[in-house]
């Protein structure tokens, strides 16, 4: 059965790891399986899951018209409305699933009437509040829990940026709301006492210079690294000892589920999305959004304290099992049937 997966998202998410790991496990079932996105928006190691980029200027009907001569079944978007219209101009079923409360950063005035046409809209809960369910009235819904996307199976050797022991890793977008010039602030106050650790911040984004350049006038070179995503997110985390996470005011904490997931201690500032996974003190340590100081104190106190990034990170790992991912994929074979 042939299967298009579309991805999408928008400035404050990517659905590329969700689409990933969904394709994959999709082709070990047997599918055949590919990813569809905008060009440059995701990156694939996996040969068993091909990746077909377009333009973001590519029509609608171009884009059925290669689903149709690629005798395309089905139809899953991920956060992607151009997939959602090209599967019904090709007159391909569909499934779309975005997160709860998801906004495109153009707004589609069409969209709820687009989205009566699916065979099923799922909506990837992100809090244990209910529903708003008069933002999606009129369509056909699921809830479903927000999946970790974690894995078993990843590169054992630590990445090149890192260090052979001690790394500290903080993962998203090079932008103000990452934290990122906060977590670089704190990193020159730590770093001159701590020669062992290290730090690697992993993304993308218009921001790198200014960050790169903060790094060179504080003189950290030696201890810090600043590097692109290269899609494999996984070994970065599982090799990692402690996973830095000073996002402000998130829309969703979803590398911090991964980092859990993946047996990290993690310090984060304080949001909905943080408060909703994170038991302050028992899998992790949560401090007050923006303030240096306080998030100093707590990312010190995981670097000298070894048994206590053990006990956090332990309990950390246990989140895998509240959100398992095979239920994500459940609810697809559903529909695909």
């Amino acid at each position: 059965m042939n299967i298009s997966i579309f991805v999408g998202g928008n400035k404050q998410f990517t659905a590329s790891r969700l689409g990933i790991k969904l394709a994959e496990e999709l082709a070990a079932k047997g599918f055949d399986v590919t990813v569809r996105a905008v060009k440059g928006k995701v990156k694939i190691k996996n040969a068993s899951v091909k990746l077909q980029e377009y333009t973001a200027f590519s029509r609608v009907k171009t884009l059925a018209g290669i689903l149709q001569k690629e005798h395309t079944v089905g139809v899953i978007s991920l956060m992607n409305l151009s997939g959602c219209q090209a599967a019904l101009e090709a007159g391909i079923p569909f499934v779309y699933a975005e997160m709860e409360g998801f906004k495109e950063d153009k707004t589609v005035k069409d969209k709820k009437a687009i989205l009566k046409q699916a065979k099923k809209v799922l909506v990837i809960k992100t809090s244990d509040k209910p529903l708003n369910k008069k933002a999606y009235a009129g369509l056909n819904i699921a809830e479903i829990d927000n999946p970790a996307v974690w894995v078993e199976h990843y590169n054992y050797n630590k990445p090149g940026c890192f260090k052979k022991e001690n790394n500290i890793v903080a993962v998203g977008k090079f932008s103000k709301e990452s934290g990122f010039e906060n977590l670089l602030k704190t990193w020159a106050r730590l770093a001159p006492a701590h020669s062992t650790w290290h730090l690697t911040i992993v993304g993308d984004g218009s921001g790198k210079a200014a960050l790169a350049r903060f790094v060179a006038k504080n003189n950290l070179q030696q201890s810090t690294e600043i590097v692109s995503d290269d899609g494999d997110v996984y070994s970065l985390l599982r090799n990692a000892d402690i996973f830095a996470y000073p996002a402000l005011n998130p829309a969703n904490a979803d590398i911090l589920l991964d980092a859990m997931a993946s047996k990290l201690p993690c310090v984060a500032c304080e949001s909905n999305p943080v408060t909703d996974l994170v038991a302050n003190g028992i899998n992790g340590l949560i401090v007050n959004a923006g303030e240096e100081e306080p998030f100093t104190i707590a990312l010190d106190d995981l670097m000298v304290n070894w048994g206590k990034r053990v006990g956090i990170a332990v309990e950390a790992s246990k989140l895998k099992d509240k959100y398992p991912f095979e239920n994500f994929v459940g609810a697809f074979l559903e529909l695909l049937k």
